[in-house]
């Protein structure tokens, strides 16, 4: 995702009080998803992921609707953030894949 986005999205960042240090952060995606969760190896497994998402998700989620409903697209072989996401009590719902298509060979189709 590029920056401009980025900044335009709903984010949050954890600080370290003594120096400022960014030892995590989140993003919600446009379409209001937790698109990205990322904490430093060290600060792993202390609960500042959970506390990011959960945060996150509890101040911003409505800007995106009001069923009270959140998202997270992880990877099926993602299986720590899998658990963080059942942790904050999301279970799987669907499977999405990705086709590519070589737009160059599609030259030729007539619609």
């Amino acid at each position: 995702m590029c920056r401009a986005t980025l900044l335009m999205v709903p984010s949050l960042a954890v600080r370290l009080g003594a120096t400022g240090e960014a030892v995590g952060w989140g993003f919600l995606g446009l379409d209001g998803t937790l698109m990205s969760l990322h904490v430093e190896e060290p600060y792993r497994r202390l609960g500042f992921g959970k506390a990011i998402a959960i945060k996150l998700m509890r101040e911003r989620l409505h800007e995106y609707g009001d069923d009270g409903l959140g998202a997270a697209d992880v990877w099926v072989e993602n299986t720590k953030s899998q658990g963080l996401c059942r942790a904050i009590g999301g279970k799987p719902s669907w499977i999405v894949s990705w086709g590519i298509l070589d737009l160059e060979s599609m030259q030729n189709i007539k619609l």
